[in-house]
């Protein structure tokens, strides 16, 4: 009888163990879905990053603190992308004046952009402008199969770069790939230096009648140019006045001279000539005859109503602007002491920032 005890006890064992093994390999199974769970939850992978922006020199990567229009300088940004930077499409770089922007705009914010088809380029759209993009210069990495790489975008601020002697000036950069992008600013700022220059629209003035002059005792406005009036064309980054001088002698290139007499009117004394000028023309007198006469002398001096004139601006996306001053000048000749004669000399226009 102990015999097929023993037996019904050891299948028993048997059914309990290949249970054990069944809810084991049953679990097999789970854990495997558990590991393929633990996958698809991993995050996405994250949008380029922008390391750092730097405005450095045109050919060292010294920090630059101050810029002069038209003067060639570098931004180096440096970009990574976890999964390498190959991935990165596109980076916008913004060189703009206390706050950052969208549109260009030639004294507060140009636009330049790298696209890894496309190249390099500058975001002014149709606008006139003499920022410049100095594609040469500029450098995109060789290699993108790193984590880590290294843009210079080369380029010279216009004439138009708002002027500030305080660090106002600012550089951002932003990467992009085909879904996020990631930006990064340049936060020690730089200065920007004063530019002007002026241009006139003749190259020389005639007073009074071509063929018979001024007569003595009288006085001549601009007749050349024929408008009646010289114009002053002034592109200027910052507040600027115009003043006017003349030398103090005139003279027919002989030994015939005028001396300029520094008053309004015609001049008291023998062989003399006053020059006048104004920034308006007199209503109902003779054409080009200055509103308000001030005196010329021979030292230089603010021309009235050009002695604080702002600078020139432009607005978002537009062409960069000139400004035009128009300036009305007469000569009157003394009465006595004056020769039938072509008399020349020089009148010197001054741009003060």
């Amino acid at each position: 009888m102990p015999k097929p005890v023993n037996i019904r006890i050891r299948k028993l064992i048997t059914r309990l163990l290949f249970g054990v093994l069944v809810i084991g390999f049953s679990l097999i199974p789970v854990n495997g879905e558990s590991d393929s769970s633990i996958v698809r939850a991993k995050p996405p992978a994250k949008g380029p990053v922008v390391e750092s922006v730097t405005l450095i020199e045109s050919t060292l990567d010294a920090e630059v603190t101050m810029m002069t229009p038209l003067s060639p300088y570098r931004v180096k940004v440096v970009a990574s992308d976890v999964d390498t930077i190959d991935d990165i499409r596109q980076i916008e770089f913004h060189i703009y004046h206390s706050s950052d922007g969208i549109t260009w705009d030639a004294d507060e914010l140009a636009v330049y952009v790298w696209d890894k088809t496309a190249g390099w380029s500058m975001g002014n759209g149709s606008a006139t402008t003499t920022w410049e993009l100095l594609v040469a210069d500029c450098i995109a990495p060789a290699d993108y199969g790193s984590g880590t790489g290294e843009w210079y975008l080369a380029f010279k601020p216009g004439k138009l770069a708002r002027a500030d002697a305080a660090r106002n000036w600012f550089c951002s950069a932003t990467a992009s790939d085909a879904k996020k992008s990631g930006s990064g600013t340049w936060t020690t700022g730089a200065s920007m230096a004063v530019y002007s220059e002026m241009a006139f629209d003749a190259s020389a003035l005639t007073f009074g009648d071509a063929a018979q002059g001024i007569l003595p005792g009288s006085v001549g406005f601009i007749t050349t140019p024929a408008t009646g009036y010289l114009t002053i064309w002034v592109i200027g980054n910052a507040q600027y006045s115009l003043g006017v001088s003349s030398e103090a002698a005139w003279s027919d290139g002989g030994s015939n001279l005028l001396t300029l007499s520094g008053l309004t009117g015609m001049p008291p004394g023998i062989a003399e000539l006053s020059l006048e000028i104004d920034n308006g023309e007199a209503g109902g007198g003779l054409p080009g005859q200055p509103k308000n006469p001030q005196a010329v002398t021979d030292t230089d001096t603010t021309i009235a109503g050009y002695d604080a004139v702002p600078r020139c601006t432009t607005g978002a996306g537009n062409s960069e602007s000139v400004n035009a001053h128009v300036i009305y000048m007469g000569m009157w000749l003394s009465v006595s002491g004056i020769q039938e004669v072509v008399y020349s000399g020089t009148i010197t226009f001054t741009l003060l920032n």
